[in-house]
């Protein structure tokens, strides 16, 4: 039997600009990012409720602020049996490395492991898209959207399904 995952690649929320802070690992969620991500956490939680799935088996999260805070509120709606923090997934990041990392550390954990995200960057999140699914160009993420690929982790290959973004009232 072949091991999938439901991988799920979310972008941060709107942030502040960065001109108004003094550096971009701190800027936070604005009020606007903090709604858009809410709308698509409650999205996702639907969509993995009608999947018969309460809850994420592990997430992985950006260090930087704006990252940290869409994750909180994630989690919030989606709850996450594991949740850790990467360095490498920040939006400097380096998605081919990234991307073999991922798909061996799911061989190493095994079947148990079906519904993952990850909440970084742009870039990162268009190239790592693009490093797992070789026929989707890099593409521009809005924030807070959430991109769902299923992993063939035997095979090491992706495929996109869909880019999910909710439109906050």
């Amino acid at each position: 039997m072949k091991h999938q995952v439901k991988l799920y690649v979310m972008r941060h929320g709107e942030a502040m600009p960065a001109q108004a802070l003094k550096g971009d690992a701190i800027r936070p969620l604005s009020g606007f990012g903090e709604q858009e991500v809410l709308m698509n956490a409650q999205w996702l939680k639907s969509y993995l409720a009608q999947q018969g799935s309460q809850q994420l088996d592990w997430l992985l999260v950006s260090p930087l602020v704006r990252a940290r805070q869409t994750a909180t509120i994630l989690t919030s709606q989606v709850p996450a049996r594991e949740q850790q923090t990467s360095h490498d997934i920040t939006p400097e990041g380096r998605a081919a490395v990234f991307a073999d990392w991922l798909l061996t550390e799911l061989q190493r954990r095994g079947p148990k492991v079906k519904q993952v995200a990850v909440v970084s960057h742009m870039p990162f999140v268009s190239y790592l898209m693009a490093e797992l699914d070789p026929q989707v160009e890099p593409m521009l993420f809005p924030t807070a959207g959430i991109a769902e690929l299923t992993l063939s982790v035997d095979d090491w290959h992706g495929e996109f399904i869909r880019m999910a973004v909710a439109e906050p009232a």
